[in-house]
């Protein structure tokens, strides 16, 4: 007997190590192939509707080699091993042989795909390939799009097959790395995705068939900034995400954007009230570590003393709210990389506390009893139990 099953986005078809119960064939949706490992998936070929899971049970092997993850609602049907294999032994001889000799030979390949994987760094989007696949996102949109703004050159509609198109034969891009690298940019909301039904398959699933790039002045801001600081000897902690930096730069755009720029686009804030908003709306105690936090990233803040003896704070809000996005992309690519795909539904509101367990109250992250300040956000602890003084 036959079971039919459909899985969503992210779940595991099966799993590395499973033992091999039924033969799996897909019937629609697209998953990927790969090598599950704790802080990523290395991915090895894509499998879509018509393609075979578990063959090897028909040359005796007992576990499944791999794992295999869907990356869109996918249906599949399960077929007892036994069943299958009363169905080869029943053919004729000559499929028998063929069936087999394909089977071992897919083994054989498939070995030799995970050993060159594992050799080299197959995360879905390795460091030195960053500046590479969103550049050719820039180049590609901006080549073959159309402006929807005469104003704003910035809002770009492209057809996604041209596009996907160019990017592949120009820059060497695969498919499917490119819209994991473009969902990104939607879910951050830089990009939309426009669906609809494929010309060739009416009936069939909706598929992307534009891509309106919303601000596309930030694609090229952060391939420009991942390229130049990669090949920058020295400077390679600036591409790695830092928690406590992103939140307090986040927290200095949420002071500054109510107030008016000059005209080279500075923002201008009393340094004390600065100091009284952190304290008192984030819970920060702000001192000189906290801007040697993010001069460490390459983000500055001028304070500057007046002739009447007050100090003020200074910096350009529209350098801080492009570091934010490109800093959001770091950590968003860091997570497709661990995961092996793009979670569209991902809840990013703050982590539950765990019971009995000290958090910040800031940021949600763990903290020790005895600490003083969040190690992660650099918030002021306060305890939840801790009695009034």
């Amino acid at each position: 007997m036959s079971n039919v099953k459909v899985v969503k986005r992210g779940d595991f078809i099966v799993k590395e190590g499973d033992k091999i119960t039924n033969i799996i064939l897909v019937q629609s949706g697209a998953a990927t192939m790969c090598v599950s490992r704790p802080k990523k998936n290395i991915e090895l070929v894509p499998v879509g509707p018509s393609q075979i899971l578990g063959e090897q049970a028909l040359l005796g092997a007992g576990t499944h080699p791999f794992s295999v993850v869907a990356n869109t609602e996918t249906k599949y049907m399960e077929i007892p091993v036994d069943a299958a294999k009363a169905q080869v032994e029943s053919s004729s001889q000559f499929l028998k042989v063929l069936i087999k000799s394909v089977a071992e030979r897919l083994k054989v390949a498939m070995n030799d795909l995970k050993s060159v994987r594992m050799e080299k760094d197959s995360s879905p989007l390795p460091e030195d390939q960053i500046a590479q696949v969103y550049g050719a996102i820039f180049f590609a949109a901006d080549h073959k799009g159309e402006a929807q703004d005469e104003k704003n050159k910035s809002k770009i509609t492209v057809d996604w097959t041209q596009m996907r198109q160019y990017a592949q034969r120009i820059f060497g891009q695969s498919p499917r790395r490119l819209e994991q690298a473009v969902s990104i940019l939607v879910k951050m909301k830089i990009a939309e995705f426009q669906m609809g039904k494929s010309i060739d398959n009416p009936e069939g699933p909706d598929e992307i068939q534009k891509v309106h790039f919303l601000d596309l002045s930030a694609v090229e801001a952060f391939f420009e900034f991942y390229q130049y600081y990669y090949f920058k000897g020295g400077k390679s902690e600036i591409l790695k995400y830092d928690e406590a930096a992103y939140n307090l730069l986040s927290n200095f755009i949420k002071l500054a954007e109510p107030l008016e720029v000059d005209r080279f686009g500075v923002v201008t804030m009393d340094f004390t009230k600065v100091i009284e908003a952190f304290k008192n709306d984030f819970g920060i105690n702000l001192g000189t570590n906290h801007f040697t936090q993010l001069e460490a990233k390459g983000i500055f803040a001028k304070r500057q003393a007046r002739s009447d003896g007050s100090v003020v704070l200074q910096f350009e809000i529209k350098e801080f709210k492009t570091t934010q996005k490109i800093w959001r992309l770091i950590r968003e690519i860091d997570k497709w990389n661990e995961k092996g795909f793009v979670d569209m539904t991902e809840d990013e509101s703050k982590p539950k506390k765990k019971p009995g367990v000290p958090s910040c109250t800031q940021c949600g992250a763990e903290v020790s009893a005895q600490a003083k300040f969040c190690q992660e956000c650099g918030a002021k602890v306060v305890l939840e139990n801790k009695p009034a003084a």
